[in-house]
């Protein structure tokens, strides 16, 4: 059955979390099960496992952005926020990427993402192995024009 999946392309984004002035604090992962829920009110979807500490971080600050990032950035993404920790180093040093404050979220944001997403906690759920998180979209802008990742 894997296989047949492997057919199935996914957006491949960078979801950040926490507190953008705390590096101890502050977090990102790689996901590619994001979707939007809903147009009314926005909302979206992304599934986490629940080791997570992005996930962690967004439990304890009730918000998070969805990243949209350009082809130029897919080593940093599976390379750095797809296979490091987030408890044991801050992958946005390590990733050597810039970072700021989201507009209306304290998280930090990717200078460098095509889109970004800003979301507020709303509920989640199990699925399987995973939980799937629901934010609901407050802000969301795109800060310069490409086409976004994709993994197939």
């Amino acid at each position: 059955m894997s296989e047949a999946l492997d057919y199935l392309p996914l957006p491949l984004v960078i979801v950040t979390a926490g507190d953008i002035d705390n590096p101890r604090k502050r977090g990102g992962m790689a996901a590619a099960w994001v979707c939007r829920v809903s147009w009314e009110p926005p909302l979206f979807s992304v599934a986490f496992a629940p080791t997570r500490y992005t996930y962690e971080l967004i439990k304890e600050f009730r918000e998070f952005a969805i990243n949209v990032v350009p082809p130029e950035l897919e080593e940093v993404t599976f390379r750095v926020f797809g296979s490091m920790s987030g408890r044991e180093v801050d992958k946005f040093e390590v990733a050597k990427v810039r970072i700021k404050r989201g507009r209306r979220i304290r998280a930090p944001v990717l200078e460098d993402a095509l889109a970004i997403i800003e979301c507020i906690y709303e509920s989640e759920f199990e699925a399987g192995d995973h939980i799937v998180v629901i934010g609901r979209a407050i802000d969301s802008y795109v800060q310069k024009p490409g086409k976004p990742l994709v993994w197939v």
